[in-house]
């Protein structure tokens, strides 16, 4: 084995170490995301448990790629992201959805839309819950979102 033929083999050995060791390194238990505290605390703060639960719920059909959701004391607004064959049916995927989420939500108004412009405003308005935005103010964007839904439709 000539010089170089080892230096190559200490470089891949201490490379594949390197990788592997970054990849055991893992948070105890008990440790959690500060993220996931701060995030919690949001969304209890503005009242966007609904939100929060129906997100989760969204999150994981496979016919979703992103979801953002806001809601207020009456309405709660979906915007979903679908694969892209799953545009074929999207008047059955929407109604799919409502219904998953009027089943954990009898009492809450649920608009969904897959709409890129809707995406983007309840993406910007869950952005904008960050920066402690009164009831009232949630209420007005809401209302402003679900207009230019209609509008649009």
């Amino acid at each position: 084995m000539g010089k170089t033929q080892f230096k190559v083999m200490v470089y891949l050995l201490l490379s594949s170490f390197m990788i592997l060791s970054a990849g055991c390194s893992h948070q105890k238990e008990g440790e959690g995301n500060k993220n996931d505290v701060s995030i919690q605390t949001y969304y209890f703060e503005n009242k966007q448990a609904a939100s929060k639960e129906a997100q989760d719920t969204i999150g994981t059909m496979p016919e979703i790629t992103d979801v953002k959701v806001v809601n207020s004391e009456e309405d709660l607004i979906v915007a979903v992201k679908p694969k892209h064959l799953e545009r074929f049916q999207l008047k059955s995927l929407k109604k799919k959805i409502k219904k998953k989420i009027q089943k954990q939500n009898p009492d809450i108004k649920v608009m969904v839309s897959t709409d890129q412009k809707i995406f983007i405003l309840v993406d910007q308005l869950e952005n904008k819950l960050n920066k402690k935005m009164d009831r009232k103010d949630i209420d007005k964007e809401i209302k402003k979102i679900e207009k230019k839904a209609t509008d649009e439709a």
